[in-house]
């Protein structure tokens, strides 16, 4: 679990003031978006009160959408348990990024990762417009998909 928590800490920064990401959403800890996921209620009054969350409170939420994004990462793909480490963690990390209703528009890419035709599946996500918009982080996916 250190080797994803520490990619996706790279990938997404750690603030413990809220910020805007991007994509203009209110976002605090790891990437945790406060607008399409709302903070569980103790973490909330928190920032309410303080304007800040703790590291602790950053863990949590990162295991939380860690916790998510393997959960659709399972469902998404029936035999992720058999992926190598590596690939298991560039997947998570992905669908943490993108969201399950992203990822579920990458259809060639799924079908590709399903059959086990990683290089495929690798070039093809490296033609999507998404790989152009993370800059690094989609250079290491890609490498993590296809080279396992």
């Amino acid at each position: 679990m250190s080797d994803i928590k520490e990619m996706l800490r790279r990938h997404e920064g750690e603030r413990l003031k809220p910020y805007k990401c991007s994509a203009g959403k209110n976002t605090i800890g790891v990437g945790w978006n406060f607008d399409a996921n709302p903070l569980p209620k103790d973490i909330a009054a928190y920032l309410a009160a303080h304007g800040r969350i703790t590291k602790e409170m950053s863990e949590r939420l990162l295991d939380i959408s860690i916790a998510t994004a393997r959960r659709n990462c399972l469902e998404l793909f029936p035999n992720f348990k058999t992926f190598s480490e590596n690939r298991q963690n560039a997947l998570i990390d992905f669908v943490f990024n993108v969201g399950v209703g992203t990822a579920l528009k990458f259809k060639n890419t799924l079908t590709f990762i399903r059959t086990g035709a990683w290089g495929l599946a690798a070039s093809n996500m490296a033609k999507s417009k998404w790989f152009g918009q993370v800059g690094i982080r989609g250079e290491e996916i890609v490498k993590m998909i296809k080279e396992g």
